[in-house]
């Protein structure tokens, strides 16, 4: 039975709990001893984690997707939170494990967001664009995959249902911009955001951990999102030449540079809505999880790979509207109490010790995959 969840754990706090090995590197020290480092997971969230070489050399093997039991203890590494391991074992009876105390999930309610974006369907006027997207929503065995896929393997909305969550706020937010911005074509722009990331359906498998499948490695979301829709196109009798190269353009620029994977940069109105919204949103998301799973209290976060930068944590102080200011406006735009010069010196200086300390052979490990799960 699971004792503690990642949530629970602080700096100082003796561990002694299950997890599963969402990720297992072994490495090598200065002398050239292996040590392994790990992410350990649950339903709550991640946490790092360091097998030093006198524990590491007598655990039995362990490989990713498997449930261990560990004993350790949580200490403060580069601003955030590592586990220090003492004890780990393979779980080999999971006849008493209770799955849905590790598998990630949405926190949203899943059948209240599907009906939102069925509202956003029946909210399309042009009869091609609505009969495309009816033929993959009022699909049940689509529609239940969807609902149970992530957005990414780790950096934004990684949990069952992420890719639902974030397809519906990237929908609303192009929804709230086609009714600013008078010449965005709504139908097209809501279309395309429903659409854009359907191809990750297909591009992970999430079970207890997340995994890439073959086919997500080989061709990634957007090819496959790519053929998913031109097939569904296909079957619809008189649909117009222009809306189809206008929607698959958003489909396969919404990353909007070709290193971050897009094959096309964004060329209409529409896709550049969708990438630059896709874009904002994978940020929040992105930020959000360092947030949870950073240390409580802290001011700025440890290094970011998905962002290359510390991010500060730290709420405004906003003074209430009551109170009157005891310096000249210039005190306030650039004195202590504002954003002046000391604030950015101490961000540069965190900015420079953070970024020298960074393990750069893991961030050059790590960046095809990063870049494919930006957004």
């Amino acid at each position: 039975m699971k004792k503690q969840y990642v949530s629970n754990l602080k700096v100082g706090t003796n561990v002694n709990s299950l997890f599963v090995v969402s990720h297992k590197s072994i490495k090598k020290k200065k002398n050239n001893d292996d040590y392994c480092a790990v992410t350990l997971q649950d339903k709550e969230g991640s946490i790092e984690g360091v097998i030093w070489t006198e524990v590491f050399k007598n655990v039995e093997y362990f490989e990713e997707g498997d449930f261990v039991l560990v004993k350790g203890n949580v200490s403060e590494y580069r601003g955030g939170k590592q586990l220090s391991v003492s004890f780990i074992t393979k779980i080999k009876n999971k006849e008493d494990i209770e799955y849905s105390d590790f598998i990630r999930t949405t926190k949203e309610n899943v059948d209240g967001m599907m009906s939102e974006i069925k509202s956003y369907i029946n909210s399309i006027k042009d009869q091609h664009l609505r009969k495309l997207l009816d033929l993959f929503f009022k699909d049940e065995d689509f529609t239940r995959r969807f609902c149970r896929a992530t957005a990414a393997v780790r950096y934004h909305h990684a949990y069952s249902g992420g890719l639902l969550e974030h397809t519906l706020s990237v929908t609303k937010i192009c929804d709230f911009l086609s009714r600013t911005y008078k010449n965005l074509n709504r139908d097209l722009i809501i279309s395309g955001a429903i659409l854009h990331d359907i191809g990750k359906i297909r591009e992970y498998d999430v079970g207890v951990i997340i995994k890439v499948t073959d086919e997500g490695k080989l061709l990634g979301h957007i090819t496959i999102g790519y053929g998913l829709v031109l097939e569904k196109i296909k079957k619809i009798s008189g649909f117009p030449t222009d809306l189809r190269e206008r929607l698959l353009h958003i489909i396969l620029s919404h990353h909007g540079h070709k290193e971050f994977g897009s094959p096309r940069r964004p060329k209409i109105l529409e896709a550049f809505v969708v990438y630059h919204v896709d874009h904002m949103d994978a940020d929040i998301g992105g930020y959000n999880i360092i947030l949870e799973e950073s240390n409580e209290g802290e001011d700025w976060s440890a290094y970011a790979k998905n962002f290359e930068r510390s991010v500060m944590l730290k709420k405004p102080e906003l003074e209430n509207s009551d109170q009157k200011s005891t310096g000249t406006d210039e005190e306030e735009k650039f004195g202590e109490k504002g954003l002046g010069v000391d604030i950015k010196t101490n961000d540069d200086r965190n900015e420079r010790n953070l970024t020298e300390d960074a393990n750069k052979d893991e961030k050059t490990k790590q960046d095809a995959t990063k870049q494919d799960e930006l957004f």
